[in-house]
């Protein structure tokens, strides 16, 4: 079987979580498969949509089957390619105001005729594949999840010393809940700890105007600093060194800054809404991220008792050795062997 797989986002810039899948899965999967990866020569996102829809196609015909793992696939591709794609939630439905009028139409034409064309569908977590399912009822009976892994340089240095700060990674998108963050840090009876928050400013998520004015209220303080974008091998030392992890998000498909921090041996206070317990167990204490008040009596409760911090990280640990790359790209082959049965793995 000839594999072609979709490299439009390796084009990306900005590495978020669909970026991160889509780059860890195709270098476990080209080591272990015998695969070909098309990628758009050129940045422009008018142009990489184009590609996707008139060039990669064209690339698809000499091959038996195309793997999308970024949502969205050609709306039109030969039929003589089988299509595998990778949708990973519905948040252009669900958080509907968080995107232009404009995507969120080209969204809701693309992805039910890439879904009624794939032959098999994936996502992330078992909260997306229901929720998919709830969606498009059609696909039921040819979509899984399989669950992402943690990039390798997540790691756990027993010799670095934890430092008194509470760490937050994730931005200004609402379903991050980064303003009750501020608001939780805000209430603890300690003021012996500082927030380390790090969040792109500068970013095209649109906010209100009290969390603007709660933003640079936060700016002023001296006890919190705010980080703009950090690559992953810089903020592997951060998520070391934190005394505890924030991040009460109402929504995730997944969920990787959890991953990472119970790689890196942190304590993590986490939501206990969608996709989060999937990937935190018994590992993380949960709070509602509803609620300002229990948000930081979480948070209290895991930084005033050291031996809840020594046992969370140990589980964390022991947790975060589930969710590798390798498991990951092995499943996802197990997929296409569904889909042809000849030979092409070399592991």
């Amino acid at each position: 079987m000839k594999i072609l797989i979709d490299g439009r986002v390796l084009t990306h810039s900005k590495i978020t979580g669909v970026e991160n899948h889509a780059i860890n899965l195709i270098e476990k999967l080209k080591s272990i498969a015998d695969i070909y990866v098309a990628i758009p020569k050129y940045q422009n996102k008018y142009y990489t949509h184009f590609w996707e829809h008139v060039v990669l196609p064209l690339k698809a015909i000499k091959y038996d089957l195309l793997f999308c793992p970024s949502n969205i696939a050609p709306f039109y591709l030969s039929k003589k390619v089988k299509l595998i794609v990778t949708l990973h939630d519905l948040s252009y439905k669900d958080f509907s105001q968080m995107y232009s009028k404009a995507f969120r139409r080209y969204y809701e034409f693309v992805i039910p005729r890439v879904l009624q064309r794939a032959e098999h569908v994936l996502t992330i977590s078992k909260f997306s594949y229901e929720r998919i399912i709830r969606e498009y009822p059609f696909v039921q009976d040819k979509i899984d999840f399989i669950y992402h892994g943690k990039n390798e340089i997540f790691t756990f240095e027993p010799s670095i010393q934890k430092e008194d700060y509470i760490l937050y990674v994730g931005s200004l998108n609402d379903t991050k809940n980064f303003s009750f963050v501020i608001k939780a840090f805000d209430k603890l009876n300690s003021k012996k700890y500082y927030l380390k928050m790090i969040m792109p400013i500068s970013s095209n998520f649109e906010i209100n105007k009290e969390k603007k004015q709660l933003l640079e209220h936060a700016k002023k303080n001296s006890k919190i600093e705010i980080v703009d974008y950090l690559p992953q091998e810089k903020l592997v030392e951060i998520y070391q060194k934190a005394k505890l992890f924030i991040f009460p998000s109402y929504h995730e498909s997944f969920g990787f800054p959890v991953l990472e921090a119970m790689a890196c041996g942190t304590s993590v206070v986490c939501s206990g809404t969608s996709s989060l317990p999937e990937v935190g167990g018994d590992a993380v204490v949960y709070c509602d991220p509803y609620d300002i008040n229990d948000i930081k009596n979480k948070i209290e409760s895991v930084l005033n008792d050291e031996n809840m911090q020594q046992e969370m990280i140990k589980k964390g640990l022991e947790r975060a050795k589930m969710f590798t790359w390798d498991k990951s790209a092995k499943e996802y082959l197990e997929v296409l062997k569904k889909l042809d049965h000849k030979e092409i793995y070399n592991f």
